[in-house]
């Protein structure tokens, strides 16, 4: 194999069945805080949405994703034109990079901590990061770890990852046509982080282009089949929102300085973030440890009491 652009370190966290190893805590007592996904179960509607998709799992999906295209285009504000489809937006992000760069390209991230699949993308594409004359610049907005709501870019072409979208109100997709990439998943608010259904909005030709270099059946029928129901009827994040403002309050009255967020987490800067981090894990309450604190995933009031408890 061809060497990588640069050193890869892995960005997943041990199961909640390896951490129930480690601790001792019986795996319905641990509390995931460091995914960013939603604390809600899934509505029996849209393990309804299945039933039809199970009776045809024998076949392939011939003919594409026409009616998530179409739904996903209605949500958006796009035409389905404008929509790729991907296994969760880190398929599409590493499409979008492996799309523009390649060996002896760069490619600018902006922000300092952000996502590093955005980094392992540019590597695994061949190519390096920095920002003289990149062949595309990449920013996470809100930004994850820090929730902030920066500025765009103005480099073009621009990869927009707005996985948090839903909580912010704040979208690129009007900038499409003007050489911006955006990509969304329904991972994080629509609450369908093991589905892996992801989705780029991209003008016309790089929309077609992208599916050019997109393998034909990109996502799983039932997959597809519960995004579709969960367009149906959209999250409600306001609950979400007012209990991250709780929580950043409370961490307050500890004596923590979580930064204002745009997201379902907040960033909590702290001296020692991968200590604090073990020391919550073997309490059961995994966070993220990250550059200079730790993130940690916005829940209810119940299961985020304990985590100001353990703190």
């Amino acid at each position: 194999m061809r060497s990588l652009a640069g050193k890869i370190v892995a960005y997943d966290a041990p199961s909640t069945e390896e951490i129930a190893r480690r601790t001792g805590i019986p795996v319905a007592d641990i509390l995931r805080f460091d995914g960013n996904t939603s604390p809600h179960l899934l509505p029996s509607t849209r393990a309804e949405a299945l039933a039809d998709e199970l009776a045809r799992l024998h076949t392939y999906p011939h003919g594409g994703y026409p009616r998530l295209e179409e739904a996903i285009a209605a949500y958006a504000g796009v035409s389905p034109e404008n929509v790729v489809l991907g296994a969760g937006a880190d398929d599409l992000i590493l499409l979008v990079v492996r799309s523009f760069a390649g060996r002896g390209d760069r490619v600018a991230i902006a922000n300092d901590p952000t996502y590093p699949i955005f980094s392992i993308a540019a590597w695994v594409a061949g190519a390096e990061i920095g920002d003289d004359e990149p062949a595309l610049t990449i920013c996470c907005r809100p930004n994850n770890p820090t929730g902030e709501l920066a500025e765009l870019p103005e480099a073009r072409p621009l990869l927009v990852d707005e996985a948090y979208f839903e909580y912010s109100g704040v979208t690129a997709v009007d900038l499409i046509e003007d050489g911006v990439i955006v990509t969304r998943t329904f991972s994080k608010a629509f609450g369908l982080a093991g589905a892996r259904v992801g989705y780029a909005l991209a003008g016309h030709e790089i929309a077609a282009a992208l599916r050019e270099r997109q393998h034909p059946a990109p996502l799983s029928t039932l997959s597809a089949a519960l995004a579709i129901a969960a367009l149906e009827s959209p999250p409600d994040v306001r609950p979400i929102l007012d209990e991250r403002d709780r929580l950043g309050r409370r961490l307050r009255e500890l004596g923590y300085e979580p930064w204002p967020s745009r997201a379902n987490f907040l960033f909590v800067p702290v001296d020692e973030p991968e200590g604090l981090s073990d020391r919550l894990l073997r309490k059961g309450l995994p966070v993220r440890p990250v550059p200079g604190g730790i993130r940690i995933t916005v829940r209810n009031e119940e299961d985020d009491e304990r985590l100001l408890q353990a703190l």
